[in-house]
């Protein structure tokens, strides 16, 4: 009897222990193109450490900002045939993702779902702005709330542009008055003070990024050369920047494009890290996932920086 005992009351604990580890989320992303992107990567990585699942949910519009987001709220109230969001759904327990893309607007979403965490951030050419933060960022805030009263409102701090970056000093083109470690501190401070005002948790993915650029052995090099087709600038030593040729339609000569505002795919994979420790509390190292076509120690390097944002970042009491 005893030991019948002992086994039930070791059966109990063991499962309380799985309870309270294991996780199932559902996480909603009000954002843009700079929140997305967590779609790429982070499904998979769920399903790499057993125990956990995950619904991700995207509310996403190109460019989209905390006012236009509050325009689009009041619209959708007068009108809900108004849906200029891009609806994006991702399940680890499912066998095709995502599992569905559709047009919608954000008064649905919030009113008709049920979410344990959801993200706001500010569009990236703004954020280092924190007038451009209120009153809508209240506004959002108290929307959610009201339609939403069991989640979690959690932060994404974003980035710096990488240093070639247009609006960036010291380049000729530049109409801010500071460089990249310019925006990245006043993002930062931008976020933080966001959330000391609504006592809320920030996703350091900014702090992840710029811990990158400390830590590569590979430092960006900004291209001086002209290139022809089909050559391309590298994008080594950064997790910002993308590049890519385009035919014009009209000539037939290929344009190329250079993009340094968005992450790269090691940046998916840096922010995607990040979003797991953060979400579930577990390490990067249990991570089993890495993309195809990424090297192990870039991998390995990217995971550190991630563990490192989550560790050091002090989030407000």
């Amino acid at each position: 009897m005893m030991y019948g005992k002992f086994l039930l009351t070791a059966f109990l604990l063991i499962a309380g222990f799985c309870s309270l580890t294991a996780k199932d989320l559902k996480v909603l992303m009000v954002g843009n193109s700079f929140s997305v992107c967590v779609g790429f990567y982070l499904p998979q990585i769920v399903k790499s450490v057993p125990g956990h699942r995950l619904e991700l949910t995207s509310a996403y519009i190109g460019g989209c900002s905390l006012e236009r987001h509050c325009r689009h709220l009041r619209e959708a109230e007068k009108n809900p045939e108004v849906k200029p969001y891009s609806i994006r759904c991702w399940d680890t327990a499912a066998k095709k993702n995502p599992v569905f893309t559709r047009r919608d607007n954000l008064n649905s979403v919030l009113k008709k779902g049920k979410y344990d965490i959801i993200t706001i951030q500010q569009a990236s050419g703004a954020s280092w702005n924190y007038k451009t933060y209120q009153p809508y960022a209240d506004e959002l805030i108290a929307y959610i709330r009201k339609y939403q009263p069991k989640a979690e409102i959690v932060i994404q701090q974003t980035w710096a542009y990488r240093k070639d970056g247009s609006q960036l000093k010291p380049n000729p083109t530049a109409k801010w008055d500071f460089d990249q470690t310019g925006m990245y501190e006043r993002i930062r401070d931008a976020y933080r003070k966001l959330a000391e005002a609504h006592h809320l948790r920030v996703i350091p993915t900014g702090d992840a990024v710029q811990l990158f650029r400390k830590y590569t052995p590979v430092k960006f090099q900004v291209p001086t050369k002209k290139f022809e087709y089909p050559e391309r600038p590298s994008t080594a030593g950064d997790v910002v920047g993308n590049v890519v040729w385009r035919k014009d339609p009209k000539t037939g000569k290929y344009i190329l494009r250079i993009d340094p505002n968005h992450l790269n795919a090691s940046g998916h994979y840096l922010q995607a890290c990040l979003w797991f420790a953060f979400l579930y509390g577990e390490p990067t190292s249990k991570i089993a996932f890495a993309p195809q076509n990424m090297k192990g120690e870039e991998c390995a390097l990217l995971r550190k920086c991630a563990q490192e944002a989550q560790d050091h970042y002090q989030q407000v009491k």
